[in-house]
């Protein structure tokens, strides 16, 4: 795992490519390299390679939310507070009285 600026479908790709990697480790495991394909081979190859997937994804988020968080500073304090009617004097309007009875 040396992503550090990893997300979205780049992210994926490193966490599918660490998946697959942990996949071939399993299997050839000293107990399954007779049977590599057997079941208990592949079943604990993809419960490893599972595992591996989910580890390096939640780095990559862990990363990405630290990188978010450095550069919020910078964003913040740039909006000014506007009260909404200022902003949307056509819903802060009163609305008209009816006045005549709609005709049907």
């Amino acid at each position: 795992m040396t992503a550090v600026n990893r997300s979205g479908p780049v992210g994926r790709s490193e966490a599918e490519a660490e998946a697959r990697q942990t996949f071939k480790s399993e299997q050839g495991r000293r107990w399954y390299r007779h049977n590599p394909n057997g079941a208990d081979a592949v079943a604990a190859a993809t419960k490893a390679a599972g595992t591996a997937q989910r580890r390096t994804a939640e780095y990559l988020l862990v990363t990405r939310l630290e990188q978010l968080r450095e550069q919020a500073p910078a964003r913040t304090g740039t909006a000014e507070a506007v009260p909404w009617t200022d902003r949307l004097p056509e819903l802060a309007a009163p609305a008209p009285l009816m006045t005549a009875r709609p005709e049907w």
